[in-house]
């Protein structure tokens, strides 16, 4: 009988270049912002380079993204989504052999329609994948796959827009938590930072940043949890106030008991 081989695919979206951390896989930019009118064409460079001792052979694909509550990446075929940019975008070449050492330049084009009712930004993810290697006795087989993000906006009609839509604190043995959701009601992607202070009878008791740079995509909300320190039995006020980028920062409080 021919033994297992378990295949690990390992994705790495976020670093800044794409790297696959050793594998020897490496994308530029690994995130690029990019304004087009509609009816225009855009043709992107996206350059991949094999660090590594050995050759490879890469294949390219493309896919639609969206976020989980807590910033967990799902990935969709293109034009899954409305904010699809991939449903646009022809890629070329969608293979090939990369020599140890060797950098590819990958040509992504973006094909906008000429239409009116686009607006805001359109989103979209290629991906760069080896096949599976395994080294001699190992029974685990490794391909490695980096990404490039790509935003496409459209001129004049980005909208950045949020709000805290709902607070929560919840009784913990090693301290409070607090859950802050905040809504993106704009058409683009922003950041957020913030803060959230605890108060009892007008003062300041607890002050806790809350995760910073912590991504919400465009008609999407995020969850941002955090735990304080723990309180002694009493009624309290939790005010959250988070920066996402907007000409103005939003609020939110809620009152809570400790038991």
């Amino acid at each position: 009988m021919l033994p297992t081989v378990a295949l690990l695919s390992l994705l790495f979206l976020i670093p800044l270049p794409g790297s696959s951390f050793g594998l020897g896989l490496d994308v530029s930019p690994a995130k690029l912002e990019v304004t087009i009118p509609p009816g225009a064409f855009s043709n992107i460079p996206i350059t991949v380079h094999n660090s590594s001792f050995d050759p490879v052979h890469v294949q390219v694909s493309l896919a639609d993204f969206s976020l989980t509550l807590l910033g967990q990446y799902n990935f969709q075929r293109p034009g899954s989504r409305p904010d699809s940019l991939m449903r646009w975008a022809t890629v070329r070449p969608r293979e090939f052999d990369l020599p140890a050492n060797t950098t590819q330049q990958v040509q992504l084009t973006l094909s906008i329609p000429h239409s009116k009712a686009l607006k805001g930004e359109y989103a979209g993810v290629v991906f760069f994948q080896t096949r599976p290697v395994r080294g001699a006795g190992q029974q685990i087989a490794f391909s490695a796959r980096v990404a490039s993000k790509i935003y496409a906006s459209i001129p004049g009609t980005v909208k950045v827009a949020g709000a805290i839509v709902k607070m929560a604190a919840l009784r913990s043995p090693i301290g409070e938590q607090y859950h802050v959701l905040f809504r993106n009601l704009g058409n683009a992607h922003v950041y957020l930072r913030g803060t959230l202070q605890i108060e009892r009878n007008g003062a300041t008791v607890d002050r806790i940043a809350l995760p910073s740079e912590a991504l919400c995509e465009r008609g999407q909300d995020r969850l941002l949890e955090v735990r304080g320190k723990q309180l002694p039995a009493g009624s309290y006020q939790a005010i959250a106030t988070i920066d996402y980028g907007g000409a103005t920062d939003t609020g939110g409080a809620i009152g809570f008991k400790v038991p």
